[in-house]
Parts: C-alpha cells; structure tokens; sequence
C-alpha cells in the first residue's frame, strides 16, 4: 500500500476519534445542563426548519429564474434570427428586382415581389408580436427582481448554516448560556422576518409553485442518493484499501516466515552435518585405537618370543 492510501486512512482514523470525542463532550455537557440542553436542541429544530424553507423558496426563485431566462432567451434569439431573414429578403427582393430591370429575367416579378413582401410583412409581425410580448411580460424587471431575491435567499441560508455551527460547535467545551440562546434566537427571528419578506410569488403561479415543490422533492431524492452511493462508495473503497494493507502485511510476515524457516533449516542442516563429522571423527577415531591396541599387542608378543 503507497503512503497515500496510508494517510487517507489515518486521516480518517482521526475524523472518528474527533467525532467520537466530541460526541463524548456533548455526553458530559448534556448531563450537566439538561435544561439548557433541550433548549438548545429547540433552537437547532427551529434553525434546521428555517434552513429548509430558505432553501425551498431559494430553489423555487432559482426555477422561475431560469424558466424566463430561458424564454427570454429564446424570444430574443427569435427576433435577432428573423430580423437578419428581413434583411436578407430585402436584399434578396432588391437585387432581383435590379436584375429584372435590366435584363428581364423574370417576366412575373410582379407576383414573385408580392411573394417576397408577403414574407417580409409575416415576418414583421412576427416580431413585433414578440417585442409586445417582451414589454407585456417585463421579463428584464421580472429577472431583476427574482436574482435579488436569489441574492438574498443565499446570503440569508448562510447565516443560517453559521449560526446552526456555532451553536453545534463552538458550545463543545463551553456550556452556552440563556442569554447565548436569547441573542442568537433574535437573531433568527430577524432572518426569518427578512426571508419571509421577499415577494416573489408576483412572478410564479400557483401551478408553477406545486410543480416547483415536486421538483424540489425530486431534487432532494436524488441528491440524498448520490450522497449514499458516494458514502458506500467511499465505505468500500476504505475496507478494501485497508484489506489491500492487511493482506500485504501478511504476506509481508509470511515472507519474513518463509525466510526464517530456510535460514534454520540451513542452521539446523550445518548442525547435523556437524554432529555426522563428529560421529565420522569418533569412528576413525575408534578404529585407530584398535589398530594402536593391536600393533601393540603384536609387539609384546613379539617381544616375548624374543
């Protein structure tokens, strides 16, 4: 396993130890102050349900911003292509009814003008019926308005998420306080006032609105889902890197195993060769006594014969 993988781990080791810790912190707070405690958690309910509806109301401004972004941009596209296919007939006309002065090319330019100014007149009032409806719908003032409530929703779900951390948060070793309760509670209130005073409901209907909330819902399905997926996702990478370095560890001892076996067995091998030399030399050794003993025993006899 290379020394990334090794640290991902270790740096996720110490994630658990941290949660666990302050886990453990809250444990001891909570025992300590359960007064102080549920109201906390009131107020975490009451942030948490806040956060929600300013992320409601932020995805439905969002929707209707892009809806008439997008149909303002399809109307102005509209214009701009047909005023350039006025151009280019006018052109077109103008050219062919020089040409026809001149060298009589067409002998029915009355009918093929009328045809070209039949073309340029559909296509006038094309445009300008969708120049009326550009005016009659102020999409501009309608897109103004819903990206300063867009501006305003996020800015507020931050200060939302803020508070919520420093209550969760910078109150772990410190015990919070009513009057920390007090001062962040009114401070809710205010966002909330200022949330809930944004009218953007004067440019979405109410179907737009339901349709919006099923959207919404959709949305929250599908982002919940990738958030597992990319959970177990992780989960199982991690098991199977710290598997990757059980496995090499052991392999690692097996090998280191493997190496001591061979290098006792050449001990034990040396040894026993050692033990046949010594049993060999013993043999020899024995034998050639006997043979002393016996050229002895034949020199005394030899002597006695003498």
């Amino acid at each position: 396993m290379n020394t990334s993988n090794l640290d991902i781990i270790n740096k996720n080791n110490i994630i658990i130890s941290n949660n666990n810790n302050i886990e453990n912190n809250l444990i001891k707070i909570n025992e300590k102050n359960p007064i102080l405690n549920q109201k906390k958690k009131e107020l975490l309910i009451r942030i948490e349900r806040s956060k929600n509806d300013s992320s409601t109301r932020l995805f439905m401004v969002t929707e209707a911003y892009d809806k008439y972004s997008y149909e303002y941009y399809i109307i102005s596209l509209t214009i701009l292509i047909l005023s350039s296919v006025i151009t280019f007939i006018e052109a077109l006309r103008l050219t062919i009814i020089e040409l026809n002065t001149k060298e009589r090319i067409l002998y029915n330019d009355n009918y093929f003008s009328l045809v070209l100014n039949i073309l340029l007149l559909i296509t006038g009032t094309i445009i300008t019926i969708l120049s009326s409806i550009i005016r009659f719908k102020n999409y501009r003032e309608i897109l103004e308005g819903l990206k300063e409530a867009q501006t305003i929703l996020v800015i507020y779900k931050n200060k939302y998420n803020r508070q919520y951390n420093i209550i969760k948060y910078n109150f772990i070793n410190t015990i919070i306080s009513c009057d920390d309760i007090m001062k962040i509670s009114n401070k809710i209130t205010s966002y909330d006032k200022i949330v809930k005073s944004i009218n953007y409901f004067q440019y979405i209907k109410n179907s737009d609105i339901i349709a919006y909330n099923k959207s919404k819902a959709k949305f929250d399905i599908d982002i919940y889902k990738i958030k597992t997926n990319t959970r177990n996702e992780f989960e199982l990478i991690t098991k199977n890197k710290e598997q990757e370095y059980i496995e090499i560890n052991n392999n690692n001892d097996i090998e280191i195993e493997n190496k001591n076996y061979y290098k006792y067995e050449n001990i034990n091998n040396i040894l026993l060769k050692k033990e046949i030399y010594k049993l060999n030399a013993s043999k020899k050794k024995f034998e050639l006594n006997d043979e002393v003993d016996k050229l002895k025993k034949d020199v005394i006899i030899l002597e006695t014969s003498i």
